[in-house]
């Protein structure tokens, strides 16, 4: 909401302010609470923020409610204001901050809370509170945990248990804590996965190493929602909605949860006593959200999902990422590192203290853990790795070898999943899938960002080629620096041809013609001949003008952000 305040010696300014509930573990605290982002100006600012604590205090004694954890975070675009909440007083918790901060600013004088005369707003904030109010709910979550059961809750659903070992009951039907058998709700292996580049690579990729073992694996991930071979729902589900519905499925007897940025900022980790979490590699994407703006921001936000491991839970941490490398040397935690190279320090370490570590030697993948060395497979017999020629896909290969072995897979699984996994259409569709038709070589990618894309483009250059084309676009909530960024990336494979698409469903407020402008632009100044751009408008037909202008021994790297089924289906004819 949009407002004006006169802050004392300052001039009228406005205030926009936006609060939400923080579901699970977050930025923040490791327990759901209350979040209000604002824009406050500079002057006064200390004062303004010292006021808001105090009042909320203030606020939670008048309405005899326990004193919460309270905090606030600055950052270049404004403050982010929260205080711990039961999952019953969220939205209410939500008024009461919003309440404290007009205290703060002046709008409201505090004798102005209790007065009498109408309905005051300390009366408003009680009834608001008492309607909330799920005493049934919070002593359901309280038996939970004293017995150790994994509680889900939403607007809609309450869980006990994880998967196989779970129930769930409708908001207005919740059984009598005393009634139920407990020993019935229980775990099963769970792992989060976040990280830029590779999340749904690599949650695929343990999907099919679990698969091995015999287990039916359920997963979330930005593609949908899998249960074993099913797919429940197709869209984005790399959210905390996603994580519940997977381990809502009674099918389901181990998760592989993908979480991504949004999620992790707007609600938090949607589940708790998790097995595992990776993190594959940080690098700048989304920033200026959330009020996350720099990469060191990122990264800490990336870390939330440790905030939702289990007492013996362990971070997997990729060893060759120098921002989650000094990230992690603060932190108290078990941790298991992986890295493409044997001789990289943090390995080295971590073997000296007898410690879990995954790595490359000598072509192979290696597991060593209280000085043991266990031969896993060759890197070559790994598909997505293209003879070793996709070191991006090593990478996420160690991140899920890690991840299964840390759930308990031993480590002829891991090989067989590892060997079958195709990185096609059926198992990780649109994501490094290579296919050739008369001769030609395509390659269908999801990169967009200048950190995947610079995975991709150094794989491809180890690839033999005649020409090269690129066909890219982008979505209209990038940067105008990210977007010429990405296109500059793509100028290394110096390509024959572009061919800049149009997304006109992820305009998101651009005009049509301004992202392929950017792009187009951005070749020029790089040296790319006017003649050599092709326009498209949408990837489909983008990709049949590819098509068209390919020959025998030509390589095209699709860039496919949008209609991607569309595009499949369309190679996937002209196979033969």
């Amino acid at each position: 909401m949009n407002e004006e305040y006169v802050l004392p010696g300052t001039k009228m300014v406005m205030i926009d302010f936006e609060g939400r509930r923080l579901t699970g573990a977050n930025f923040f605290c490791g327990e759901p609470a209350a979040l209000v982002d604002v824009q406050l100006p500079a002057d006064n600012l200390d004062k303004v923020l010292s006021r808001w604590h105090d009042t909320i205090e203030e606020l939670h004694t008048i309405l005899d409610r326990p004193i919460p954890k309270i905090g606030h975070r600055l950052h270049d675009k404004g403050q982010s204001l929260y205080f711990t909440a039961p999952i019953d007083a969220l939205y209410s918790a939500i008024e009461l901050s919003e309440t404290a901060l007009l205290v703060a600013l002046g709008e409201i004088q505090p004798e102005q809370l209790t007065e009498s005369g109408h309905q005051t707003h300390v009366e408003r904030l009680m009834e608001l509170f008492e309607d909330e109010a799920r005493p049934d709910l919070l002593r359901l979550q309280q038996q939970a945990q004293l017995h150790e059961v994994p509680f889900l809750w939403d607007d809609d659903l309450v869980s006990l248990g994880y998967g196989i070992h779970s129930r769930s009951w409708a908001q207005d039907e919740l059984p009598d804590p005393e009634e139920l058998d407990w020993k019935q709700h229980g775990k099963i292996p769970l792992a989060f996965i976040t990280g830029t580049n590779g999340k749904s690579t690599t949650t695929r990729l343990c999907s099919q190493i679990l698969k091995a073992a015999n287990l039916t694996a359920g997963f979330s991930s930005t593609d949908g929602i899998w249960a074993g071979e099913n797919c429940l729902d197709q869209g984005d589900y790399s959210g905390p909605g996603g994580a519940r519905e997977v381990l809502r499925n009674g099918e389901v007897d181990a998760a592989i949860l993908e979480v991504a940025r949004g999620g992790l900022l707007r609600r938090g980790v949607g589940a708790e006593d998790a097995d595992v979490a990776l993190i594959t590699n940080v690098a700048e994407d989304h920033l200026g959200e959330y009020g996350v703006n720099t990469l060191e921001e990122l990264i800490e936000a990336k870390f939330i999902v440790r905030k939702a491991l289990s007492s013996t839970g362990k971070l997997v941490l990729n060893a060759d990422d120098a921002g989650i490398v000094n990230f992690a040397a603060g932190l108290d935690q078990d941790m298991v590192w992986y890295s493409l190279d044997r001789t990289n320090a943090v390995i080295e370490a971590q073997v000296d203290r007898g410690e879990t570590v995954l790595f490359v030697n000598k072509n192979h993948l290696c597991l060593m853990t209280q000085g043991e060395l266990v031969d896993i497979c060759p890197v070559n017999e790994i598909p997505i790795t293209l003879n070793g020629a996709a070191r991006h896909n090593i990478s996420n290969a160690l991140a899920a070898s890690a991840v299964c072995w840390q759930l308990g897979i031993k480590t002829d699984f891991i090989r067989e999943g590892l060997i079958t996994f195709a990185g096609d259409r059926h198992n990780n569709p649109g994501r490094g899938n290579l296919l050739h038709i008369n001769n030609i070589s395509i390659m269908v990618d999801f990169a967009h960002n200048p950190h995947g894309l610079t995975a991709v483009v150094d794989t491809l250059l180890q690839l033999p080629a005649r020409r090269r084309l690129v066909m890219l676009g982008h979505a209209g909530d990038r940067s105008d620096d990210d977007i010429q960024a990405l296109t500059r990336v793509a100028m290394r494979l110096n390509p024959e041809l572009v061919v800049i698409y149009e997304l006109e469903d992820y305009l998101r407020g651009r005009e049509v013609g301004e992202i392929p402008r950017i792009i187009s632009d951005t070749l020029a100044d790089g040296g790319f001949a006017s003649e050599c751009i092709a326009l498209a408008s949408n990837p489909v037909a983008g990709t049949k003008l590819a098509l068209h202008w390919a020959n025998e021994g030509d390589f095209l790297l699709l860039l496919v952000l949008g209609d991607r089924d569309l595009v499949l289906d369309l190679l996937e004819s002209r196979q033969f």
